[in-house]
């Protein structure tokens, strides 16, 4: 959606001396033209500055390569062969992040068999180093537990330069020759993901260690390192929390008194830590206990906001020096995680953070450096400037030395990294400071994702450490390195470099337009709350609404709202006993009425014409963005819903407004067909997702040119009732959507099972879409029910990232979702794994269960007391299982529950078996993958289902094995979002046609096609359908009819699709066939045409067809020979009970379709197509494919493969 950005003359402070992130917004729309204060050199200085440091650079590169030793020269030469040898950079980057991480040797000598296999041998190595690897491959086979030890072995000691081993021995004799050398060194100790508590405990242990030995003066810290949940909606609480963490560290660093003090220095990683570092940065400095330690922090150049942030964190530091506390320290990089900003920036649909080019981070950094070196600012802060391109540090050297001020300035390498010049650089500065790594050697793959960040910074095009192999003074590389430079310089002083953020979203300040019908679809970005702004802008809004009162809320009907004698309270499941609201209930009398007034408005409603209904729903998308707030306060009281979970169901309801209104603009739904609506659509929506998938019902429903009863789940009616007055405020009339609270009996069935509904719209358990079709067997019920969904975590998965988001998935809003983890399918040596089963209880365990009121609430409260299901998961164990962590009701709140985990869960088990709905997960082990993905597909559900592995051979198998309609590959099961994931299952997890809601044909479904003519669109004959057509004597209608059903098929139903295309993320839509079609022929004078269509289109996908009558007709004997086709004569009692011993098919009865025996066929597990085909393949294809989602994380740390061109 378009929208207008307000600027706020606000400011918006959290606590003392925040930085003022909104100043920066301000002057936002200012960047292209605004002219900076330039830097205090005069023009001389500026003409001459670049030059100066030119000539520098080359007396420092001359003197590095003659000073370098072998082994310099031998690593340089290797850096400069992995950026020519693409293949081998592939394969020695999987093989660091994925054959060290699988601990079952057999495994991991398979996978670097298969690692060889597809990237070959490294055209880099030696021939001796080609040979070994080969042979090490080979023996692997034979001897892995000999083999695989020592592989691992090689590849710490090839990368020990860079990574320093921990180890008591290595480490002090590491310390002890950087100590010769002159050369300090600053730690940054590496380990285990920080998913709970108790590593975060570990962690801040480990840095306390390190502060008391006396040979270590300097420590890095990452926030995340030592906080496990980092929760940026409830921000103060998280600050507070980890400014203790800070405080302990502090002090530890004071212990040896005045004029000893350790240094700690606080690292940056993500955008979204930039303000939350800065802010505990200095307000725990402020804090008198530490007003005479000096600290130091990270500012990334890659970041337009840093600049800034460097002049407030400047003027501060200069403050509090001249209050006679101790100045700060600010260590300058480039940054080094713009890969996974890239990533994250088109996963969430924000601008990108970083700037976009080189150039632009380069000039920053140029620009950030001049600022620092100014005196004045020296009393202040000391400079750290680190930096292996010797422009950079022969830029920083003149200017220290015109300015006087060398004795501010530390000059920082990465350990490792060109060795030669750092010695030289030592030198010619007299210090030198080396960030160093440090990692046990048993954790050694948990420093896998440093590695390959480092490995691959330093070979990137362009990167001054790629090119240093092949630089000499004067060469082209020589040339190119000083032009990027020198455009860098002249940008940093042109005036025109931005340093606002480039991620302005402001919740409290936007007002948004609907959209016009020529914009292509976009997904709705969610609540970006790195930004302070929005932060402010969800306390004022959880404030608000959890002091809200609520008017009786009224049932509205017939164009009038009225309040009835029957009415029923709605309560917060944060506040057990609380009311929140009240609500009326209808009688028989309003559903009469309903259904009267909204048979009566369908004509004129489908009459106003597609665009014009198009247009109502992209007014409810803009009314629902303005009231994002007003939304989540609503959900957070009605359903416990937490802010961020209620926020990404308001995008999602946006988008599926957004989605539905262009989705009859494609080609080919009007090629030979006319349409009209359903009629009346009941939608009963559920009450876990009580805004989201009323919205896509109706819409979708309203879109198609149907009337709609909105029947709310009775948890959640205060939402319902919320959206009802958004779509009537949009636009569309109160008797073409009506709002009807019921209380379940016999007035719901009268409503759901009356003629003139059309079709029900259900999302709920399967038991109820039985209960349903038990009303009235012939209902067009649309159901997306249930699913007991299970992640399959393979021996090449990377754990860290498979524990995150299954304890995501399985406890993410309580684990109320249809889509939730509900099993972890878990090869044998990692079930059985310390580590394993360490961090997943860890991090389960660590989760913050809390009100929905708590901003930090990562679990929070299910809707209402376990239901006897529910309550047998989180209290009772079967035979064999043991629970890794136990739940437990948390602050006498029976709807409260601490997460559970079950191990030892028996394939076939109850608990197999039973979808529970709530905060408890079951492990199965098993020792293969092809029996996970039997377990896997033992299901009569097929919702979700995920796979975490790092091996391409295991994906390519599981991907064309696995029973589910959204499939996920390395990423959570939860979280579907309209396009890229559309979102419906398989099996017993869906009832009727089969369309995804938030996918291409959802909107279709709700009206009926009629065939007027042949299509237009087609393709020429293959020669093996024109043999088929010729067996068939079919006529040129037919030929005609199959042109058309291959042109569809080619283009569209054997396609995978991925029109989002985003970066890191495949999110492919395809279409799988049914396991067979079956017609029944009700008399012999019709169906040939039906017949043979079906016998052309199924022979394109390789479709079984079964034909089926009491009495074959003659021209069937034409079809005996044809191997695809069962013709069976039979009555129809024993035609009904052979299909329902075959599921996962469809089934048309052509011909008179009303017997009474025909009913059972409405409650079989197969798809009832209507009676008649259509020879528009867009359409009639549908009757024969179920749709999956398939999605697939294919970035590792951020870097992504080459994607393969587009048609």
């Amino acid at each position: 959606m378009r929208f207008v950005q307000y600027c706020a003359d606000r400011r918006f402070v959290e606590f003392p001396m925040e930085f003022d992130h909104e100043a920066l917004l301000r002057r936002r729309s200012d960047v292209q033209t605004a002219t900076y204060p330039q830097p205090t050199l005069t023009r001389t200085d500026f003409d001459a500055l670049p030059g100066e440091a030119i000539q520098l650079a080359a007396e420092i590169l001359r003197a590095s390569q003659a000073r370098a030793t072998s082994a310099d020269k031998a690593n340089l030469a290797k850096v400069a062969g992995l950026i020519e040898d693409k293949s081998g950079k592939e394969l020695t980057v999987a093989m660091a992040d994925q054959v060290l991480r699988i601990k079952n040797p057999r495994r991991s000598a398979n996978q670097l068999k298969a690692l060889i296999q597809q990237h070959g041998l490294p055209k880099y190595f030696s021939p001796l180093d080609r040979c070994l690897l080969q042979l090490g491959s080979w023996a692997a086979q034979v001897a892995p537990g000999l083999v695989m030890p020592l592989v691992r072995k090689r590849i710490q000691s090839e990368s020990s330069h860079v990574i320093i081993s921990a180890e008591k021995d290595s480490f002090e004799k590491y310390l002890a020759e950087r100590k010769r050398e002159g050369i300090r060194v600053n730690l940054n100790q590496l380990g285990e993901a920080v998913l709970g508590n108790g590593e975060a405990e570990r962690r801040l242990e480990k840095y306390l260690q390190r502060l008391a030995d006396p040979q270590i003066r300097y420590v890095s810290v990452k926030l995340s390192s030592v906080a496990a949940h980092i929760s940026l909606t409830g921000y103060d609480q998280t600050l507070a929390t980890i400014k203790e963490r800070l405080r302990i560290l502090y002090r530890a660093a004071k212990q040896d008194g005045a004029g000893q003090h350790r240094f700690i220095n606080l690292d940056m990683e993500e955008y979204r830590d930039l303000y939350l570092t800065v802010d505990v940065f200095r307000s725990v400095l402020d804090e008198p206990e530490f007003k005479d330690l000096s600290a130091g922090i990270v500012l990334q150049a890659y970041l337009p906001d840093s600049h800034e942030v460097q002049k407030s964190l400047t003027a501060w530091a200069r403050q509090r020096v001249a209050n006679g506390g101790a100045d700060i320290k600010i260590r300058l990089v480039k940054g080094a995680n713009l890969a996974m900003e890239q990533v994250e920036a088109s996963i969430h649909g924000w601008p990108q953070a970083p700037y976009h080019t080189k150039t632009e981070t380069d000039a920053n950094y140029k620009r950030m450096v001049e600022f620092a070196l100014r005196p004045e600012n020296m009393q202040g802060v000391r400079i750290g400037l680190a930096s292996h391109n010797l422009f950079d540090i022969a830029f920083a050297l003149v200017l220290a030395e015109k300015r006087d001020v060398r004795k501010r300035v530390e000059f920082e390498m990465l350990e490792g990294m060109a060795n030669a010049q750092a010695h030289e650089v030592r030198d010619r500065t007299g210090d030198l400071l080396v960030y160093a790594p440090i990692c046990y050697d048993a954790d050694f793959d948990s420093a896998v994702a440093y590695l390959v960040r480092r490995f691959d910074e330093n070979t990137q095009p362009g990167s001054f450490l790629g090119s240093l192999f092949n630089l000499t003074v004067d060469s082209p590389a020589w040339d190119t390195q000083s032009q990027m430079f020198l455009d860098a310089c002249q940008l940093a002083w042109s005036g025109h470099l931005a340093s606002t953020p480039n991620r302005i979203q402001n919740r409290a300040a936007e007002h948004f337009h609907p959209t016009h019908a020529s914009e292509s679809f976009r997904n709705t970005a969610n609540t970006d709350f790195a930004i302070p702004a929005n932060r402010d802008w969800i306390k004022r809004v959880t404030s608000e609404w959890k002091a809200k009162t609520f008017d009786t809320l009224p049932v509205a009907v017939g164009g009038q709202e009225v309040t009835t004698g029957t009415l029923v309270d709605g309560h917060d499941p944060s506040r057990p006993g609380h009311t929140l609201y009240q609500y009326s209930c209808g009688d028989a009398t309003q559903v009469e009425l309903a259904l009267a007034t909204a048979t009566q408005a369908q004509i004129g409603w489908e009459a106003l014409g597609k665009a014009k209904r198009a247009e109502i729903l992209r007014s409810f998308a803009a009314v629902a963005a303005d009231e994002r707030g007003d939304m989540i306060g609503v959900m957070m009281g009605d359903a416990g819903k937490a802010v961020v979970e209620s926020d990404a169901e308001i995008s999602e309801a946006i988008d599926f407004a957004e989605y539905y209104s262009r989705s009859l603009d494609t080609d080919g739904w009007n090629d030979g067909t006319t349409s009209e609506a359903l009629g009346v659509v009941v939608v009963t929506p559920p009450w876990n997702f009580p805004y989201a998938i009323p919205a896509g019902g109706c819409l979708a429903a309203l879109m198609a040119g149907n009337t709609v009863i909105l029947k709310p789940a009775p948890e959640t009616v205060l939402t319902a009732w919320y959206l009802a007055c958004q779509l009537w405020k949009a636009g569309v009339p109160r008797d073409v959507l009506q709002f009807l609270p019921l209380v379940d009996g016999e007035n719901g069935t009268k409503l759901l099972s009356d003629d003139r509904v059309g079709a029900v719209v259900l999302t709920g358990a399967y038991a109820t879409a039985k209960l349903f079709k038990s009303w009235k067997p012939e209902m067009r019920l649309y159901a997306e029910t249930s699913g007991k969904n299970s992640m399959i975590i393979s021996s090449a998965a990377d754990l860290d990232l498979a524990i995150k988001d299954l304890v995501q998935g399985a406890f993410g809003h309580a684990g109320q979702k249809c889509s939730a983890t509900s099993l972890a399918i878990v090869q044998r040596d990692v079930y059985e794994s310390e580590q394993f089963r360490n961090q997943l209880r860890d991090a389960a365990a660590s989760m913050h269960v809390a009100s929905a009121w708590d901003l930090t609430a990562e679990v929070t409260p299910i809707i209402r007391e376990p239901h006897p299901e529910l309550l047998r998961g989180l209290t009772q164990l079967e035979p064999g299982e043991t629970w890794l962590l136990e739940p437990q009701m948390i602050d006498d709140n029976p709807c409260l529950w601490r997460p559970g985990i079950r191990l030892g869960v028996k394939p076939g088990s109850w608990y197999h078996r039973t979808e529970c709905f709530g905060p408890v997960l079951g492990i199965i082990p098993v020792d293969t993958l092809d029996e996970a993905i039997r377990i896997q597909n033992d299901s009569e559900f097929g919702l979700t289902g995920g796979l975490y592995s790092l091996d391409v051979d295991e994906i390519a198998k599981w991907r064309d094995a696995v029973e589910v309609g959204n499939a996920y590959i390395n990423r959570s099961t939860t979280g579907a979002i309209v396009q890229r994931q559309p979102f419906g299952g398989w099996k017993h997890s869906s009832v009727g046609t089969g369309a995804k809601a938030g996918g291409p044909n959802y909107v279709a479904s709700f009206r009926r096609w009629e065939e007027t003519k042949l299509p237009v669109l087609a393709l020429p004959l293959t020669n093996d359908l024109n043999s088929l057509l010729n067996e068939l004597e079919g006529d040129e209608a037919l030929r005609s009819t199959a042109q058309n059903y291959l042109y569809w098929w080619n283009t569209e139903f054997d396609r995978e699709h991925d029109p989002s295309d985003l970066h890191g993320e495949d999110n492919h839509f395809r279409y799988r066939p049914l396991d067979f079609h079956a017609i029944r022929l009700t008399d012999e004078a019709t169906g040939q045409a039906d017949v043979l269509r079906a016998v052309v289109l199924c022979h394109i996908a390789g479709i079984p067809v079964q034909v089926s009558a009491t009495s074959l007709p003659s021209w069937t004997k034409s079809l005996a020979n044809l191997k695809q086709v069962t013709l069976y004569a039979e009555d129809t009692a024993s035609f009904v009970q052979r299909m329902d011993r075959h599921n996962g098919g469809s089934v048309r009865v052509v011909g008179d379709n009303t017997s009474v025996e025909f009913l059972p066929l409405h409650n079989q597990a197969n798809r009832l197509v209507p009676a008649s085909s259509l020879a528009n393949g867009r359409l009639e294809w549908l009757n024969y494919l179920k749709e999956q989602s398939v999605t697939e994380i294919v970035h590792r740390h951020g870097n992504t493969p080459p994607r393969p061109a587009k048609d």
